[in-house]
């Protein structure tokens, strides 16, 4: 239900579509709060977000075939360096198998 979201003036603003996300968002956003105070995302590790804005629009979003064409690439955190300890082994093949996939997209 959230539309988009932009920072201005070191307020965090989300945009909702419909008004029972916003009452539902307005309850948790202390908890947005204290966990962004917690762990910034390493993207917005240079903006201090000091507070937290919800409104509704009911505009409705057109889209182009500009905006489905366009993608955001964000750099992948996860490197594959992690144990694997599940002892049966068609479950165990699997995660390897990711694991593998991660270590190949992370090495290119």
């Amino acid at each position: 239900m959230i539309k988009f979201a932009y920072i201005k003036n070191n307020t965090l603003f989300f945009i909702l579509n419909h008004p029972a996300a916003k009452q539902e968002f307005d309850n948790n956003i202390q908890n947005i709060k204290s966990a962004l105070n917690f762990h910034m995302p390493e993207e917005c590790s240079e903006t201090l977000v000091e507070d937290i804005r919800v409104f509704v629009t009911h505009t409705p979003t057109k889209q182009t075939k500009t905006t489905l064409r366009k993608e955001l690439r964000y750099k992948e955190r996860a490197s594959g360096d992690f144990d694997i300890k599940i002892k049966d082994e068609k479950l165990n093949q699997l995660v390897k198998s990711i694991q593998n996939i991660i270590k190949a997209k992370n090495d290119s």
